[in-house]
């Protein structure tokens, strides 16, 4: 009975060995594009305090030769001054719904920190003021049962918006014409 057991054991031992180098084979093969970090405005409390917390954007390219099933990815937040601290963080269980083919990539993913700067000051003011802390965020990924592996980290640059809102903000100069006819 024990050499059963102890057969039945070393099997499924074996078995989960493979299953972990398979995935962080895959890992190894996955890409970031599209990678953009930024800050977005949470709102004002009653007491007039503004919030802001820092976002960061990307896809998932898969390098890999085979479908892409169960991709979890999280991006931890840090200030500068303080880099082995964690800040904040933010998580998902699985970056698509859909199997990813190979040279395919996944939708746009977006984690916003579970942390914010608050302050008096107008949102983009708070980037001006003199206690103002640099934020970085780390991008990990993780395919099934292999270990997290950090793909980027960058600064999350002193902006309010994601990267190219502004076209969409800015006055349209004579709606009239622009009108079909």
């Amino acid at each position: 009975m024990k050499a059963v057991v102890g057969c039945q054991l070393f099997a499924v031992l074996a078995l989960q060995s493979c299953t972990d180098a398979e995935s962080e084979r895959i890992l190894r093969a996955l890409e970031l594009e599209d990678v953009a970090a930024y800050w977005a405005i949470q709102g004002q409390d009653e007491e007039k305090n503004n919030y802001i917390h820092p976002i960061v954007r990307f896809r998932v390219v898969n390098g890999a030769k085979q479908d892409l099933d169960y991709v979890q990815a999280m991006a931890i937040f840090k200030r500068e001054n303080l880099p082995d601290e964690p800040w904040g963080n933010a998580f998902t269980y699985s970056i698509s719904d859909e199997p990813i083919p190979p040279g395919g990539s996944s939708e746009a993913i977006t984690l916003r920190s579970d942390t914010s700067f608050i302050s008096k000051d107008s949102p983009r003011q708070m980037f001006l003021n003199e206690k103002w802390e640099e934020v970085r965020v780390d991008i990990f990924l993780r395919v099934g049962p292999s270990s997290w592996q950090i793909l980027e980290s960058r600064r999350v640059p002193k902006h309010i918006g994601a990267p190219g809102l502004e076209k969409f903000l800015e006055p349209v100069e004579d709606a009239e014409t622009q009108l079909p006819q």
